[in-house]
């Protein structure tokens, strides 16, 4: 009897290159920075560039998106100098923020080079195992430590994890048991975030059974009415106390505040517009801002019923650049149309990959929990704090959307069950061209 393979970076012998991705996905993944916001992993990933066009050339929106950010660059410098002649501005702020983008291209590019060598599952469980190892270079929050150091790292290794054996009941009692740990710990939003997921799976399952077909916009309206529903029954939830008094009070105060949950969770989203509204064509990656522009930013906080002179403001949001605790506004005001248009990109890519996962039925708690996530910091969260999974997640939704075809499918399915295929775990069949 023949003894059925198991699924393993040992099917064959380690090469270079296979130790190389390894490395560099765990380095990435605990962001080892050589300058702030920029990981050494996406710094030789700039420097290998080179080599890995014929790779990243093979995913669908990737050259785009690389090129466009590419762009960024030029635009932060551009409108920086432009924005001179009425604001200060900061050389090592355009730098910290240049190096960030910088970062995320090469981040791209070594997840895409490892995902050729040591597999997609192997991939994401080095950028796990990374980011927990992470938990161990930084101090640990006295505070609330399982929602501001360990929760999100956690997740992302166990799913990773889970994504080498995608089976239904596994990944949701994972996503439930982590989003119950994270409403214990007063983590409302990732909870959240892991709930959807966990009803993504379930949408995928309950859709797949009902109807066999390949309807591409149902799959997109289907995920939208899902994530509508999802928000109205947790907002119900959490103003009727059944996750306790804590989250009832803070949801209820919020709601007060604005009269809508995210706006009074996010009051940083107001202050975005105005900002936006003034400077349609962006401001610069070094540019400070002026006392106008804070003025501007609390007068629209404070239409939403938010009291912003609590020195938030003026030291987080303004303190040292302009940070408006959006990714989307951020890249708008730091590089521009360039940096607006990266992200139309990046939501380009994470909903196709979304869609082609959930018509071959191959749809992964990780990459549905990383998909909602980015929806969520995109509009809510800092640039800097979102590249640690902005880069996983374009990585693993490019990724979907090349493996479309037959052959790529049904290799991939022998690996993650260790069958005796004839494809190691290095590649797969659609890649090979």
């Amino acid at each position: 009897m023949q003894t059925p393979r198991t699924l393993s970076v040992l099917d064959r012998p380690i090469t270079i290159e296979a130790a190389v991705s390894v490395v560099l996905c765990v380095i990435l993944g605990a962001r080892i920075n050589a300058v702030p916001f920029a990981p050494v992993a996406g710094l030789v990933g700039i420097a290998l560039l080179p080599a890995l066009i014929p790779t990243i050339r093979r995913f669908r929106t990737i050259p785009t998106l690389l090129i466009l950010l590419a762009v960024s660059l030029g635009a932060g410098v551009a409108l920086t100098s432009f924005s001179s002649a009425t604001h200060d501005t900061s050389m090592s702020l355009a730098i910290s923020h240049s190096a960030m983008v910088v970062a995320l291209i090469g981040g791209i590019a070594v997840l895409l080079f490892a995902r050729a060598h040591i597999g997609t599952p192997w991939t994401a469980i080095s950028y796990g195992a990374g980011m927990v190892g992470g938990i161990f270079l930084e101090p640990v929050s006295g505070s609330n430590a399982w929602r501001f150091t360990y929760s999100l790292p956690i997740a992302v290794l166990v799913l990773a994890i889970l994504s080498m054996r995608p089976r239904l009941a596994p990944q949701l009692l994972a996503l439930v048991g982590l989003g119950v740990i994270g409403l214990v710990n007063d983590s409302r939003s990732n909870s959240a975030m892991l709930f959807l997921a966990a009803a993504i799976l379930l949408w995928q399952r309950f859709s797949r059974a009902v109807s066999k077909g390949r309807r591409r916009a149902g799959n997109i309206i289907g995920l939208i009415l899902v994530a509508a529903g999802f928000f109205q029954l947790a907002q119900f939830s959490l103003l009727e106390g059944y996750f306790g008094e804590v989250s009832q009070d803070k949801t209820a105060a919020q709601i007060a505040t604005s009269g809508s949950l995210l706006l009074g969770g996010r009051p940083e989203a107001s202050a975005s517009f105005a900002i936006i509204r003034e400077y349609p064509l962006g401001l610069g990656s070094g540019t400070l801002p002026t006392g106008g522009d804070v003025t501007a930013a609390k007068t629209a906080m404070q239409q939403i019923g938010y009291d912003p002179n609590n020195g938030y403001v003026e030291r987080f949001m303004f303190g040292s650049g302009i940070e408006v605790h959006s990714m989307l506004g951020d890249f708008w005001i730091w590089f521009g149309l360039a940096g607006l248009a990266a992200c139309v990109v990046m939501v380009t890519t994470v909903v196709w990959g979304l869609e082609h996962r959930l018509r071959s039925a191959g749809l992964t708690a990780l990459l549905a929990y990383l998909s909602v996530r980015f929806f969520w910091d995109l509009l809510f969260s800092p640039a800097s704090s979102s590249m640690k999974f902005v880069t996983l997640t374009i990585a693993l939704a490019a990724i979907a959307i090349t493996e479309t075809t037959p052959a790529g499918l049904r290799a991939r399915d022998q690996l993650q069950q260790g069958a005796d295929a004839t494809v190691g775990v290095h590649s797969y069949p659609s890649m090979r061209r």
